[in-house]
Formats: structure tokens, C-alpha cells, sequence
């Protein structure tokens, strides 16, 4: 959008998406168990698919839905800032727009766009409302999209609920999640660290 997209359009379409941003999460959630849930539902049905009431597919789709602003603002907004000189210079050697974007401005981007996808997964690994509302409680370790999961973060809060003395069973569980949370976290932000100092670039 940032490159192909008429000025006009793209003042109208980015506001909107980022008015995504603004949405309370437990309105993300009422509207995943209210609607994608059992529209899922009724159509894995007609496909013979057993999809639960509460899956891990309709809060994904909402959680998607919801992450959409950090992704194309942030991106949008560092794809902007390559020099225009670049461009240029691009177009001076002969190249045309698709591979002035795809050979210049995108490896130029690259590392804001890492980014903004590494800010979205984060937002997406510690959401807890939509979860709850459109995925269940239940801790269940599956690949399967169509059964009821929970996250980390939500297990956690599900631990800790009521007065748990420090060395009872469940506090030390909740100890261990939030270890894990954490250093799938922090290799997360080395893997973004180790992108953007591969392919950052200096402008003047």
C-alpha cells in the first residue's frame, strides 16, 4: 500500500486500519466466540469437520485480525522513511517501480519490517482475553486447530487464582510458564536483533 496505493487511498485505508488498534480486546473476544466461532463451526460441519465450540482457529483468526495495525502501520511507516534518493537513483538506472520496490526499497525496509512482525507475534504471545473467550481454558498440548487450547499466559492467570502458598505445586507451575514465556521472548528478540544488524543500513 505504501508504494502502490494512490495517496487518496491510502489516507482513507490506513486511519481505518488503525482504528483496529483502538478496539478493546474483550470486544476481539466477544466477537470470536460470538460469530467466527460458530460460523467455523457450522462450516466445518458441512465439510464434516469436527470443530469445537471453542477453538484454537477462531481466536487465531481474530488474534490475526487484531495484529493487523502493528504490521501494516509500523511497515508503512518504514518503508516511507527509505531516502528518496534511493528511488531515484533506482529509477536512474533503469529499473522499473515492482523492481525498485522489490530490490531497493524492501531490503532497505527490511529490518523495521522484521520489526514490526517480531512486535506483532510478541502482542499475540501474551494476549490473554480473546483466548479465554474464544479458545477456552483448557491446557491442552495439539496441533490441531479445531480443538480447545489456551495460552501461556492465560494457564498462568488460571494457576495463580485464589490464595496459593509460595512452594504449593501451582505457583512453581505458574514459575516455569512464565520462564518459558520468557525465553521465547527474549529468542524472539534475538532473532529480530540478528536481522536488523545483518541488513541495517546507514543514510545520510
Amino acid at each position: 500500500m505504501a508504494e502502490y496505493a494512490p495517496p487518496k487511498v491510502r489516507g482513507t485505508v490506513k486511519p481505518l486500519l488503525e482504528i483496529l488498534a483502538g478496539i478493546p480486546t474483550v470486544v476481539y473476544g466477544f466477537f470470536a466466540a460470538l460469530t467466527v466461532a460458530p460460523f467455523l463451526r457450522g462450516q466445518g460441519s458441512l465439510m464434516g469437520l469436527d470443530i469445537s465450540s471453542e477453538s484454537a482457529l477462531a481466536a487465531g483468526l481474530v488474534m490475526g485480525i487484531m495484529i493487523i495495525p502493528f504490521v501494516s502501520s509500523l511497515s508503512d511507516d518504514v518503508i516511507n522513511a527509505v531516502p528518496q534518493s534511493l528511488r531515484e537513483g533506482s529509477y536512474g538506472l533503469g529499473a522499473t517501480k515492482s523492481e525498485t520496490i522489490k530490490r531497493v526499497i524492501l531490503p532497505a525496509a527490511l529490518p523495521g519490517i522484521v520489526g514490526s512482525f517480531m512486535l506483532a507475534i510478541s502482542r499475540a504471545i501474551g494476549e490473554t482475553m480473546i483466548v479465554v473467550m474464544a479458545a477456552g481454558l483448557g491446557a491442552n498440548l495439539t496441533a490441531n486447530p479445531f480443538e480447545a487450547v489456551t495460552t501461556v499466559t492465560v494457564q498462568i492467570v488460571t494457576l495463580l487464582v485464589g490464595d496459593q502458598e509460595f512452594d504449593s505445586a501451582k505457583t512453581l507451575a505458574a514459575f516455569a510458564l512464565g520462564l518459558v514465556l520468557f525465553c521465547v521472548t527474549l529468542i524472539l528478540n534475538i532473532i529480530a536483533m540478528a536481522v536488523v544488524n545483518k541488513y541495517r543500513e546507514q543514510y545520510d
